[in-house]
């Protein structure tokens, strides 16, 4: 692909000089950055970003522009967009009556949090079946709080994730940050693929022990294993504490479930790779590199597409 002809077609955009989306797990989704000869973009419209090769391109973005900037002599206008779920980021709930807040009561993690996307007008919604409940007698009170920053509390106790994908549409999932058993790989990619590539492990991120204190009527729970990596009964501990877990087998798998997404070695590579529209933030890929001995599924922890006129790169950090 390297030598190939160079592809972009970005919604109200004419003659694009260069581009970077970067999407990271964790966050809310992408961010993206044109810069192009001119456009008939406003604050606020929707923007996609199809980009790669003649022979292949992809759509990697779709959100709305948030800053549109015009710079003379150079005549460049520069045009920043956040992916869908950003509207959540911006929407701080605040009931008009502060008497009658929203509230919910008895409800699957993923109806609470379609209904709290709902609140910022997104319902573009997709997501797994959690089989798991909140606030099973007494009602969450949700006021005074940013949309997002309510939802992501809501998935970090199940360690779940949320986020928008590359066509918009907001995901409720069941998604580790490390390649799981029911994960497929979508692509290989090899030696001729990669630019440079530095492998590394850690315990920086490690938690052998996970606290959950629950609501009001003294609900708390616990889940701890000895590790390997760690000083014998030594313990790194994270604590979760909300009031929405409110009975005891809830909050035991909440524990339950942390403790298994944390208690590991983070495992990752840091790779330069020759750009390619079909890898995205969170899919699953193939490493073979013979000068590292890898032949072995990743997970796409984080991705920046750098798409210019001279070329496009990819700069990615991928664990197992």
């Amino acid at each position: 692909m390297a030598n190939e002809i160079l592809y972009a077609d970005i919604t109200g955009v004419t003659a694009p000089i260069s581009v970077s989306v970067a999407d990271t797990h964790g966050q809310a989704g992408a961010t993206a950055s044109i810069s192009a000869e001119s456009t008939t973009l406003t604050i606020g419209d929707t923007v996609e970003i199809d980009l790669g090769y003649n022979s292949d391109h992809d759509v990697i973005f779709t959100g709305y522009v948030k800053i549109v900037e015009e710079k003379v002599p150079e005549d460049v206008v520069t045009i920043v967009a956040q992916g869908q779920l950003g509207r959540a980021v911006d929407y701080f709930i605040a009931s008009t009556d502060p008497n009658q807040p929203f509230t919910r009561q008895n409800i699957a993690a993923e109806d609470f949090v379609e209904d709290l996307l709902a609140l910022a007008g997104l319902t573009n919604y997709a997501s797994d079946v959690s089989n798991f409940i909140y606030a099973v007698s007494i009602p969450a009170t949700v006021n005074l709080i940013g949309a997002y920053d309510y939802i992501k509390s809501l998935a970090d106790i199940i360690a779940w994730s949320v986020y928008s994908d590359e066509n918009g549409i907001i995901q409720f999932r069941d998604r580790k940050p490390y390649v799981m058993g029911s994960d497929t790989s979508s692509l290989t990619i090899d030696n001729d693929g990669t630019l440079s590539i530095t492998r590394s492990v850690s315990d920086v991120d490690l938690r052998n022990r996970v606290v959950v204190y629950g609501g009001p009527n003294g609900v708390y729970a616990e889940a701890s294993v000895a590790s390997p990596y760690l000083p014998a009964g030594y313990f790194k501990s994270v604590v979760v504490a909300t009031e929405v877990l409110d009975r005891q087998n809830y909050a035991q798998l909440a524990a339950d479930y942390n403790l298994e997404k944390l208690n590991r070695l983070t495992t990752s590579l840091s790779m330069e790779l020759v750009g390619n529209s079909n890898v995205a933030c969170r899919d699953v890929i193939t490493i073979q590199n013979t000068e590292l001995s890898i032949n072995s599924d990743w997970y796409v922890y984080s991705l920046e597409h750098n798409w210019g006129r001279d070329g496009y790169r990819m700069n990615a950090e991928l664990r197992q």
